[in-house]
């Protein structure tokens, strides 16, 4: 499920036994995947042990992707790709993350 959201990723995470994993697919503006992987390292060093083996993908523009209008539901509804980003709305169906990148720009 995860692989579905690459084609606008930036990045993929994978946290596993508290060690972070990153497979970079393009550069994001500025610093912002840098300082968003800064933030998720200062997650783990601030709660060790506490966060759960996870992977995900992250994309690091604003503007939400993953439309609701194209995920209906029903009984063979297909899940939306699960993608984090910083930004979010009604007609969306993007995960919202904080922005910790305005710490670095």
């Amino acid at each position: 499920m995860v692989e579905r959201a690459k084609r606008t990723a930036h990045f993929r995470v994978a946290i596993v036994k508290g060690k972070v994993y990153v497979e970079k697919y393009k550069k994001s503006i500025q610093t912002r995947g840098e300082f968003t992987l800064w933030g998720i390292l200062q997650l783990l060093r601030r709660y060790p042990g506490r966060l759960p083996d996870l992977e995900l993908m992250f994309d690091c523009n604003d503007r939400p992707v993953v439309r609701s209008r194209d995920y209906p539901g029903g009984p063979n509804a297909t899940a939306p790709p699960p993608l984090f980003r910083y930004c979010g709305d009604r007609w969306t169906m993007d995960i919202v993350f904080p922005d910790w990148s305005f710490w670095g720009w």
